[in-house]
């Protein structure tokens, strides 16, 4: 990684625009696992950006709302 590529993170906005994050949000559908419980799957809800790997398993305590954080 060259010099110019290297970014201070401690510039940075703490609550950047998400227009600023480089990427597009898209909407997920979360679904606790039924084979052991206290983990969750999460795939994206259009089935059109589903692949063999576009899909999350994770901890429950690794999900958390959002609207609790705020």
């Amino acid at each position: 990684m060259s010099e110019s590529d290297t970014v201070d993170w401690r510039s940075m906005p703490a609550d950047p625009d998400p227009d600023d994050l480089g990427y597009d949000p898209l909407e997920l559908d979360i679904t606790e696992s039924s084979a052991d419980g206290g983990h969750y799957v999460i795939l994206p809800h259009d089935e059109e950006f589903l692949r063999d790997d576009a899909f999350i398993v994770a901890e429950e305590d690794a999900v958390v709302s959002l609207d609790d954080r705020i």
